[in-house]
Order: C-alpha cells, then structure tokens, then sequence
C-alpha cells in the first residue's frame, strides 16, 4: 500500500479585529486606508487594523458628508499619508462611487477662520 500526503503553505495577511476606534491605530506604522462601499453603508478601515468606522446611508445614498469628516480624522492621525483604496460591493452605481472617491480625495476647510479653501486629503485614492 502507498499513502499520498500533500501540504501546501498560504501565507496570507489577516486583518485583525475590528478596532473600533482610530485612536488604537499606531501612527508609526504605515496605513493602508480602505474604504468599503456596501448596499447600506460605507465601511473605513485600515486594511492590517481592521474597521474604525461604519457610516449608514442616508436615504438619498452613501453619507458622504460624514465620509469626509472621517477622512479629515484620519489625516490628522496620519498626516504624510495620501493612498487609500476605494472598494464596492458589485452592482454599486458609478455615481456613488464617484461620490465616495470625492469625498476620500479632498475636502473644505477654514483657513485662519476667515477663508474657506479645499484641503487635499488622499489624492491617490484608487478603485478596485
């Protein structure tokens, strides 16, 4: 008799468990911002610290609004960083989507007070 045994190695990169909050992500490593376009929500995470935030859709679509207020938290823990990936469930609108890309790339804010002007927040957001 003769027994066949085969074993194969996958060396993969788990995401860890939902965080829960920005706060726990450590600066000094680098971020892979992900943002995920659901049916019913828009998801941000870090891709190794798992989610940070789940944003409800409004009745009119994707909370973009609340979208760049966390794109603004987010680049204030993690000034120098400027990739993110943009994900979607299938069959997500091209509006949205472009939507969604807008709000993760660049945003208002005051300058001194008196001056409102856009704020680059992570240009180099890409689709998959």
């Amino acid at each position: 008799t003769a027994v066949f045994t085969r074993i194969s190695v996958l060396d993969l990169t788990l995401p860890a468990k939902s965080t829960g909050a920005l706060e726990q992500l450590d600066p000094d490593k680098p971020l892979k911002l992900e943002v995920v376009v659901r049916h019913d929500a828009i998801e941000v995470g870090d891709r190794i610290g798992g989610l940070f935030q789940r944003i409800p859709n409004t009745p009119q679509g994707p909370d973009t609004t609340t979208l760049n207020a966390a794109m603004f938290q987010v680049k204030a823990k993690f000034p120098d960083a400027t990739e993110a990936t943009l994900l979607a469930e299938p069959n997500t609108p091209y509006d949205n989507l472009v939507h969604v890309m807008d709000a993760m790339r660049t945003g208002k804010t005051a300058n001194g007070g008196t001056t409102v002007v856009d704020a680059e927040l992570f240009p180099r957001a890409e689709g998959r």
